[in-house]
């Protein structure tokens, strides 16, 4: 049962540290096209070229599919992570912490990475 429970607590965690980027595209058509039409369009550009990975400029290839798909790069909205908001230790200035909540409990965590 301590197994289970790490794990899940491990889990949580590297929920908590993920972050992603999302490319903010445009209809070129005169009319509305859904969210689904985009994911359609975004997932055959992915096939063909591979996915646009966070923190790297999505490739002007990728851009140029969906273009030709019907929709126009915007911009990328990146998500900051939760490693942008640290702080030295107190008690030990070699490490840095970061505050965090579960299920309402609020604690902080320090180490060296």
């Amino acid at each position: 049962m301590k197994r289970l429970g790490l794990v899940a607590l491990l889990l949580f965690g590297g929920a908590l540290n993920a972050h992603a980027d999302n490319d903010v595209y445009n209809s070129t058509m005169k009319q509305a096209r859904s969210d689904d039409a985009l994911q359609v369009d975004s997932a055959v550009c992915s096939q063909r070229l591979g996915a646009p990975q966070n923190r790297a400029p999505t490739s002007r290839q990728y851009k140029s599919c969906m273009l030709g798909r019907g929709w126009r790069y915007s911009h990328t909205e990146r998500e900051r992570s939760t490693r942008d908001h640290t702080y030295p230790d107190p008690d030990d200035p070699g490490l840095m912490c970061r505050d965090f909540t579960i299920g309402g409990i609020v604690g902080s965590s320090c180490s060296n990475f």
